[in-house]
């Protein structure tokens, strides 16, 4: 029989109960335990650089380079996976967690191209020494706001009469966001730059501790902050709780190069950029694992259904199975059908199945509908 899901997005029974999507599985303990343990060693490590913080070290401009180039391909990988999963689950709150990170993607261009030293002296976007700060800033406090947006319409605080998207609204939905996304990431990038004298200033040579004397760094660092507790729910899902790991550790990659740290090129400068390639790491990492998982499961569900479809023919073949228990000799088919529709709808009167689960259980049954109304009629 096709056992696909049960609590968690798994199937009902054993200890090898399997998740459908990270977007939709509640986070096991072990999980908990072990971002938890994440979390309090990036802490530890964080307090022991913070008395360093301000030691300058070498000059490296090609440092930038390549750390955002890692960067990037990292938050576009983990985009491209979250729009895997938007398509699956079709909710505007992953729609809008892919575009965050596409976001980031986006905008680390034109950081990295406008970096003093990187690729030319004064940066290439053809901006001034406040350009790259402000870049910076945009950076990292636009992308709490994406994150913000990921639980409002996630948890159904806005629109919460959903109903599924057709396949041209999902296509749409995705190329909008992309749009919008490169959109947005102009407009930054207009504003840092040819905008430039219309911002506050906040570089003063390589020292930018007036971020932090102007309440700017506090105020982006406090985004992150907010972002971060929205996550937190009793039940938790492994997508939030791996984000949440995200957020803390990009709060620390903040509170490093922007709030403690005042100079490019000290160890605050450094180290931050180590949390923030860290923290960028948790999410795509989560993804790509259940990925694997999720492959793996359906080679092992194909393979089971195939080998019982195999034993029912080789019992009807043997007559160990007599026609008067089969409805009067019906096919084999149409017997495995019927079973998968039985146990597609007793999943549907679960209380444990969530509202996405339960979507793709009646997605299932419909499917299982339409093969048996397809087979031929049984023969006496």
């Amino acid at each position: 029989m096709d056992q696909t899901v049960g609590r968690n997005g798994g199937a009902p029974g054993g200890a090898g109960s399997r998740r459908l999507l990270l977007s939709t599985a509640l986070a096991t303990a072990g999980e908990t335990r072990l971002a938890l343990v994440i979390a309090v060693v990036a802490f530890v490590a964080f307090l022991a650089v913070v008395p360093l913080a301000r030691v300058p070290l070498a000059r490296m401009p090609a440092f930038i380079p390549g750390y955002q180039a890692a960067l990037f391909f990292i938050d576009l990988i983990t985009a491209v996976l979250l729009y895997d999963q938007f398509v699956r689950v079709q909710t505007r709150g992953i729609l809008f967690l892919a575009a965050g990170y596409l976001f980031d993607a986006f905008i680390i261009v034109a950081h990295t191209l406008s970096f003093p030293g990187a690729f030319a002296p004064t940066g290439l976007l053809g901006g001034n020494d406040q350009t790259t700060a402000w870049l910076y800033v945009f950076w990292h406090g636009g992308f709490p706001l994406f994150v913000m947006c990921y639980v409002i319409w996630d948890r159904g605080v806005i629109d919460k009469d959903r109903s599924p998207w057709t396949p041209r609204q999902v296509i749409w939905g995705i190329i909008g966001s992309i749009v919008g996304v490169a959109v947005l990431t102009l407009a930054f990038v207009l504003i840092a730059t040819v905008g430039h004298d219309l911002l506050p200033i906040v570089m003063q040579g390589g020292d930018y501790s007036l971020l932090v004397t102007k309440g700017i760094s506090p105020t982006v660092w406090g985004l992150t902050f907010i972002a971060m507790l929205l996550l937190w729910r009793r039940e938790q899902r492994v997508m939030d709780l791996w984000l949440m790991l995200v957020m803390w550790i990009w709060l620390l990659d903040i509170a490093l190069s922007a709030v403690v740290g005042s100079s490019r090129f000290d160890l605050g400068f450094y180290v931050g950029r180590l949390f923030g390639l860290i923290a960028a790491s948790f999410l795509v990492l989560a993804l790509i694992v259940e990925t694997i998982k999720l492959y793996s499961s359906a080679l092992s569900e194909a393979a089971s259904a195939e080998q019982k479809v195999a034993e029912l023919k080789r019992a009807y073949a043997s007559a160990e199975i007599s026609p008067s228990k089969k409805g009067g000799g019906e096919p084999v088919e149409a017997y495995v059908q019927k079973q998968n529709i039985a146990y597609y709808q007793t999943l549907l009167k679960s209380m444990s199945l969530g509202e996405d689960q339960r979507r793709t259980v009646e997605k299932l049954l419909s499917e299982e509908k339409g093969k048996l109304g397809r087979l031929p009629p049984a023969s006496d």
